[in-house]
């Protein structure tokens, strides 16, 4: 059954390209003779061992399988005590045993990659022991049997070697001497019946005395060995012969390991078949990008970009097979699948009969790795004529044979595939033969899958439960096939299309058509009418997919442009940042200096006080400006003011940030006295700009003047234990407070240690510009840890 169901599916075939990628003739028929697997779990291990290797192949590694060949029968002949085994079949041995010692090199050193071929190549033995006296007994390129074989060898070959070397020498003699007499046919020395001989002319045989061992086929030349040679040759042929006695001794000895290790040798060899075999599946699963499927256990059958396995073969179809998407077994268990001829049915059929029988003998299919495929207890596939003349059946009489096979053993978690179901026969009755047989296929749960172009069969399949419709597409404008599998949906067989198309005159299509019958007719045409609407939606299926292509190019420009935007967005503000940043010490600047100028026009302490808060209130309106402007856009600038400016006009000054109120005109620098409260600075009239309008920083860039009065104003500062850096920025600090404090003396006490702070402080409140002196040891100046600083002002 198992072969008749491989020939009706085509299977040999697939073996036969499979034993083609093989290194042995033993693996080769081993995967012709390949059979389904009965446990689902030797056919997950088989499945997972080819995707092991598959894996490690597309990783672009090499497994060092190599050829080898059948060593069964040198060792049964080994078995036998006594018997010895020729050099070559002694190289054949020594092949498996380094193939064996590789790959068992190889599993020890990649064990994490296979752990399921792993269980494999533990069982290769490594014999180096038998390997290496193999070696050193024969040379595997000539087959010689090497002088280090036994001790004895050597000594015979050496006493050969001496005689034969004397056997030259006198023959040499007699040569020279006999050619000069004219006696000789050629002047040279060979060989007869493994004897040295000179070649004599027949008119003077009597002149050299000797045994005649041939002669020429013309009977001019006698090949005669001389007498003086004859003892000498006598003893070349003792001891050749004892080199063979020798060389059968040496070939037992070896022959006998060979014996005592036989469990292994067989051991090896079926493990390496084993191994080649599994990698022809690898090599297959890559070449064909074949896949690892998901076994399913609960019936459920769901084929994803299926192809026929035959059809990858060919490489005209290898890009143009259209693949298969099937499901079945879920809500139903049975699928009619209809269509125009040479559609695809047979070809789908044929696929998912294939692809299963594939995964129960273990191997990869040529499906989505997410396909989903059964392990059936049987698998049964009626497709094609089988009508015989030698059995007296008829086409349909060998129809029903098949059916009737099918029927009487199918059963449920069986696969069941039958092509052209009730066909051969009167159509009705055809087709109630066929819905009586998917009633039953059905009720006993097996998988059912049919093809047929009986209309019948398809009302039948739409209103059975447990039954589906399929069919296979057709373009209705060439009316040619597409060979895509429609699920749930009847086709027409495009029979009038077709013959019309071929030719056939109007006259009998359209009385065809009116003898099918109204009821048949209008069936035909809602298919037709149905398959027309399916094929307008999936072009605007296609339509629409083309349409979201393009959006998505555009969406993905958009996204493009928008993160260079905020790119630039962030660089802008990272250098409006660094200007503002710039802004902010010109302004304090200015604000020091306006102070200063206070000091110098003798303010009083409220004064001061009063400038403090006035531009702390300043310094809260920029916070406050440049929140507002941050996210936002560039404010606009206000131009400087060019005409005159007078007394008591409002200005804005641009780098203090300020409003203010103009004091007297423009002096001959271009400079004018600005108040805000009770304090009043000179500035270029470059730096203000009319209040009219005025909302924002000018710039643009959001600056804040940061000038610290401090809450309580210290008259003097320790910075005993600071780091000279530490002490002059505190220093620093401290002589700025006192100016705003309005102090005019402070002091320093900087301790006397080893004299670094002292020597640093004082040189910098010397030269800094908010002191006008200095004065050691303090008010008293008796303390040299101490320094008194005068601060510029009153």
């Amino acid at each position: 059954m198992t072969n008749q169901l491989y020939k009706t599916l085509e299977f040999d075939k697939v073996l036969d390209d499979l034993a083609g990628r093989t290194h042995s003739p033993l693996s080769a028929e081993r995967l012709r003779q390949l059979r389904p697997l009965s446990d689902i779990q030797l056919v997950r291990t088989s499945l997972g061992r080819v995707s092991e290797l598959r894996k490690h192949m597309d990783s672009g590694r090499f497994f060092p399988i190599g050829t080898f060949e059948d060593i069964g029968n040198y060792l049964q002949l080994a078995a036998a005590e006594g018997s010895y085994l020729e050099p070559d079949s002694l190289r054949r041995i020594h092949r498996v045993l380094d193939l064996a010692a590789r790959l068992h090199l190889f599993f020890s050193e990649n064990q994490s990659d296979f752990p399921l071929l792993q269980e494999v190549g533990t069982s290769l033995v490594p014999n180096r022991p038998l390997v290496q006296e193999i070696v050193k007994t024969v040379d595997l390129n000539t087959l010689e049997i090497r002088d280090q074989a036994s001790a004895n060898l050597a000594t015979i070959r050496r006493k050969m070697s001496q005689a034969r070397e004397r056997v030259r020498r006198e023959l040499e003699t007699s040569l020279d001497r006999l050619w000069r007499k004219g006696i000789l046919q050629e002047r040279l020395i060979t060989k007869r019946q493994g004897r040295w001989v000179l070649p004599v002319k027949e008119t003077h045989r009597h002149q050299v005395k000797g045994v005649l061992h041939d002669q020429s086929a013309s009977g001019a030349t006698l090949f005669v060995e001389p007498l003086e040679t004859l003892e000498l040759n006598n003893q070349v042929r003792r001891l050749e012969a004892d080199e063979r006695q020798e060389i059968e001794k040496v070939l037992r000895q070896l022959t006998n390991l060979v014996r005592e290790n036989r469990t292994d040798l067989e051991q090896n060899l079926e493990t390496l078949i084993a191994l080649d075999c599994t990698h022809a599946m690898a090599l297959t699963s890559k070449i064909f990008d074949q896949h690892e499927p998901s076994v399913e256990t609960r019936g459920l059958l769901n084929i994803k970009g299926g192809r026929h396995p035959l059809l990858a073969l060919r490489e005209d179809m290898q890009s143009s097979a259209v693949p298969l998407d099937l499901s079945i077994g879920d809500g139903f268990n049975t699928l009619v699948i209809t269509g125009p001829n040479a559609g695809g049915k047979t070809v789908a059929l044929k696929t998912v009969g294939l692809l299963a029988l594939m995964v129960s003998c273990g191997l990869h299919v040529p499906a989505d790795a997410d396909s989903e495929i059964p392990l059936f207890n049987q698998i049964f596939a009626h497709v094609g004529d089988a009508q015989s003349i030698e059995m007296d059946l008829s086409t349909f009489s060998a129809h029903l044979k098949g059916i009737n096979e099918i029927v009487d053993r199918a059963a449920s978690q069986d696969l069941v595939i039958i092509d052209e179901i009730g066909t051969g026969t009167d159509p009705q009755e055809g087709a109630a033969l066929a819905m009586s047989v998917l009633e039953v296929l059905t009720n006993r749960g097996a998988l059912t899958i049919v093809t047929t172009h009986q209309g019948t069969l398809k009302a039948f399949a739409h209103e059975t439960p447990g039954i589906a419709n399929g069919s296979m597409a057709f373009d209705t404008e060439t009316l040619t096939p597409t060979y895509r599998f429609r699920p749930h949906l009847p086709g027409s067989s495009y029979a009038f299309e077709i013959a019309k198309r071929m030719g056939l005159t109007e006259t009998i299509i359209t009385r065809s058509r009116s003898l099918m019958g109204t009821q048949a007719h209008r069936l035909e045409d809602l298919i037709l009418q149905l398959q027309d609407q399916i094929q307008r939606n999936e072009q605007l299926e296609t339509d629409l997919e083309a349409q979201a292509g393009i959006l998505e190019d555009l969406a993905k420009r958009y996204r493009e442009k928008k993160d260079i935007l905020e790119r630039e967005t962030t660089h802008l503000r990272r250098q409006a940042a660094e200007e503002a940043k710039n802004l902010i010490r010109e302004a304090n600047a200015a604000v020091e200096k306006a102070i200063q100028t206070v000091r110098e026009q003798g303010a009083t302490r409220l004064a001061i006080r009063d400038a403090k808060t006035l531009i702390k209130q300043e310094k809260e309106t920029i916070d406050k400006e440049l929140e507002a402007t941050l996210p936002g856009e560039k404010p606009h600038q206000a131009d400087p003011i060019k005409d005159k400016v007078g007394t008591g006009d409002r200005v804005h000054w641009m780098r203090g940030g300020v409003d203010a109120t103009v004091l007297s005109d423009e002096d001959a620098t271009g400079e004018v006295l600005i108040a805000r409260g009770n304090l009043k600075v000179r500035v270029p009239k470059a730096e203000l700009t009319r209040t009219k309008g005025l909302g924002r920083t000018p710039s643009g860039l959001h600056s804040h003047v940061t000038i610290p009065f401090p809450d309580k104003v210290r008259t003097e500062i320790d910075i005993r234990g600071l780091q000279v850096d530490e002490a002059l920025e505190a220093v620093d600090r401290f002589v700025n407070d006192a100016l705003l404090g309005g102090l005019r003396e402070v002091h320093i006490i900087h301790g006397v240690g080893t004299g670094a702070l002292r020597s640093s402080v004082i040189p910098f409140l010397r030269e800094h510009p908010l002191v006008q002196a200095t004065l050691p040891g303090g008010p008293s100046q008796k303390n040299p840890g101490m320094t008194t600083a005068t601060i510029t002002g009153k």
